[in-house]
């Protein structure tokens, strides 16, 4: 199977083996980047419209060239449901109890209001951020508006929850494109060193359900996804995840990287370096990063964060549901982050971006805890 650079997760499609980079590398809108969150090459083409084209080809010349006032608008754009999740995870922001923004749940005539202003250029639409998402009641219906509406779908989940028929029927059925599953462990104790709270037996029996209304319904989509984050504790079980996958028949497999503060790295850091990101083991390499030209990430109150990584309400560029989209894309916030990155220059306002200058893995980042989180002060409050 073909690797990719030190670090970067890995996806498999379950049926043959073949690595998802290897099968979806040749397509003319862009290079396969399977470490970058954005993955033009997971978008089906029925998604892919020439307006939307359009957009994308001018955000890459436009990223390339570093301008700070854009012509285009983000194709790459996550929503979150919920911040409140019902696990405890370690590495989690939302799981160690930080304070960082009330918890609450997006209002689906706000969710409409953002798709109706998105829909014409965003190629991928990320349903999840520091909540368990399949919590809300209105997942399903926010996924089908925004299928109905041309957008490509992603949901990252637990699936640690005890769904009823109704629901999970619904959520397979609302045209969701790719539903990622956590599954960091092969056996309960192992996999609740990290999904603190969770229930392996319900994960297993959840996906299985799943998979079987995919087949009954003879349905294209969602891409079924088993996802194990490969950590010190788990890393002896890759083989049995494997098997596990298989047995179930979902679509794909990925043994994904973690993000952790670099300070406390060696705790969760695997043996394994394929599985390691190549700035935990030498110097780093700092490159200017695509957020601030491709996407944008919305809070469920409306605040938009400059990139999923930040988790901290006085880091908002703005609140999109008295702003919108057209009015945030380009205010002082953003011209300021791309800013850091370009010749061009608009540093009337300082921003979280000053601070990371994408220099994400730099120890001397203020952190949430033991999390990859980054926040503008070192006083945020934790459980």
């Amino acid at each position: 199977m073909s690797q990719v650079r030190l670090g970067a997760s890995k996806t498999y499609s379950v049926a043959d083996g073949v690595s998802i980079r290897a099968r979806r590398e040749k397509d003319d809108w862009g290079q396969f980047d399977e470490d970058w969150g954005f993955r033009i090459h997971d978008v089906p083409p029925k998604f892919r419209t020439e307006l939307k084209r359009e957009n994308y080809d001018l955000a890459k010349k436009e990223e390339h060239e570093k301008k700070i006032v854009l012509e285009s608008m983000p194709y790459n754009v996550v929503i979150e449901p919920t911040n409140s999740c019902n696990l405890q995870c370690p590495l989690c922001s939302t799981g160690i109890g930080a304070k960082t923004r009330e918890k609450g749940i997006l209002q689906f005539e706000n969710f409409k209001k953002v798709i109706d202003e998105i829909k014409d250029y965003v190629l991928q639409l990320s349903l999840q951020n520091w909540g368990e998402a399949t919590l809300v009641k209105d997942l399903p219906k926010m996924i089908k508006y925004a299928s109905d509406n041309g957008i490509f779908t992603r949901l990252s989940t637990n699936f640690s929850v005890k769904y009823t028929d109704v629901f999970l029927k619904e959520l397979m059925l609302s045209g969701l494109g790719i539903m990622v599953i956590d599954l960091d462990g092969t056996d309960q104790e192992t996999y609740e060193k990290y999904r603190k709270n969770g229930n392996l037996d319900l994960v297993l029996e959840n996906i299985k359900r799943a998979v079987k209304i995919k087949k009954q319904n003879s349905l294209e989509y969602p891409t079924i996804q088993s996802r194990m984050l490969v950590m010190k504790h788990n890393e002896h079980q890759i083989e049995e995840f494997r098997t596990i996958s298989r047995d179930m028949n979902v679509d794909e497999m990925e043994l994904g990287n973690i993000q952790v503060n670099p300070n406390t790295a060696k705790h969760w850091l695997p043996g394994n370096q394929e599985f390691v990101y190549e700035t935990y083991l030498k110097e780093r390499k700092v490159t200017p990063c695509h957020w601030p030209w491709s996407g944008m990430t919305i809070n469920w109150d409306g605040g938009v964060s400059p990139c999923c990584v930040v988790d901290d309400e006085k880091s908002d560029f703005g609140d999109i549901f008295h702003e919108g989209v057209k009015g945030l894309w380009n205010n002082n916030y953003y011209q300021s982050a791309r800013s850091v990155f370009s010749k061009e220059k608009n540093s009337t306002q300082k921003t979280i971006c000053d601070i990371c200058k994408n220099d994400t893995h730099n120890p001397n980042l203020f952190r949430i805890g033991d999390t990859f989180s980054i926040t503008s002060s070192n006083d945020v409050k934790v459980r």
